[in-house]
């Protein structure tokens, strides 16, 4: 399989524009912020189908349900720090509780808008949004996945969100895998320790698993694709087999996955080895998108140190 390194945020355009070829329901909406979440392009192709509607992200999903209520098929795109924290009752109530087919699009998610600091880094969106009910909550992990979910999206009826680290990283996953809402992936099999994650770390995972096997360790890779529903059949299978477990997210170590991960070990009652790698309770720093990963333990080089010391102490 050729090897494909795309920015994530390119491949989301890519998708939509092909899906608007056929499906005349779908438009976009931004918040002046289209040069950066790419629906602007959408706006060059499809003008009439495409509403800036200014610093105003209230009113950007409020609209956005309203159009849903029309039968139109909106995907109301922002930052992902705006999305859950600035529109929240929105996204709640006029979104969610009355289950209007909105697709809101959480992009530079995690660190990935790294020079802009705290208030533009999004990690706590996945503890907000994977706690409305009715939500589905959804994390595009490569070019070829961030596709499938936008695809899938579309089809299914009912709100999405879909959260997006603007970062270029190589496609991971076989194009002809699908992809199921409610389903996670297996990326590598393993029998001594099981490293989940969600977004684009799981790049990182598979390069410190392919370092691990050189160091005897076998690590079972999984890409949690879905954080809600959650695939509680396939993660607590792994852990059943490894006995140790690693989640990695670029998020903070609350409501996301790690939380996600303990409570079905808990409900499942397995006891395992754990650690979650995730920012700790902390106000993140502006950087360098690599430097902040290295800075806040959620790199590669931590992942492999991980699995070692927890593999070690198992045996």
């Amino acid at each position: 399989m050729e090897i494909k390194t795309q920015n994530l945020r390119s491949a989301f355009l890519e998708e939509i524009l092909l899906l608007a070829e056929t499906n005349k329901k779908i438009v976009t909406l931004d918040c002046e912020v289209g040069t950066a979440t790419y629906t602007s392009n959408f706006g060059i192709r499809y003008p009439d189908r495409h509403y800036e509607l200014g610093v105003a992200e209230q009113n950007m999903f409020g609209i956005a349900a309203g159009m849903a209520t029309a039968g139109l098929i909106p995907l109301a795109a922002t930052f992902a720090v705006f999305t859950s924290m600035r529109a929240c009752e929105m996204v709640r109530t006029s979104i969610c509780y009355p289950r209007r087919n909105v697709k809101m699009i959480g992009g530079y998610a995690g660190l990935s808008d790294g020079k802009d600091g705290a208030t533009h880094h999004s990690i706590e969106d996945l503890a907000i949004m994977r706690s409305i009910a009715g939500n589905t909550v959804l994390v595009c992990s490569d070019p070829v996945m961030t596709k499938k979910i936008i695809r899938k999206s579309v089809e299914f009826s009912g709100p999405v969100y879909i959260r997006i680290e603007y970062d270029t990283v190589p496609s991971v996953h076989n194009p002809d895998t699908e992809f199921e809402i409610g389903k996670a992936i297996v990326l590598r099999q393993g029998k001594d320790i099981t490293i989940a994650t969600v977004g684009p770390a799981i790049a990182r995972a598979l390069k410190a698993a392919e370092s691990l096997e050189k160091q005897g360790i076998s690590a079972e890779v999984i890409d949690i694709l879905s954080l809600k529903p959650f695939d509680t059949e396939t993660l607590s299978t792994s852990v059943l087999k490894t006995s140790a477990l690693i989640t990695v997210e670029e998020h903070n170590r609350i409501g996301g996955l790690a939380s996600a991960a303990c409570e079905v070990l808990t409900e499942k009652g397995i006891a395992a080895k754990f650690k979650a790698l995730a920012i700790d309770d902390i106000f993140t720093e502006s950087g360098n998108l690599s430097e902040l990963r290295e800075r806040y333990g959620i790199d590669r080089n931590t992942i492999e140190k991980t699995a070692v010391a927890l593999c070690v102490k198992e045996k």
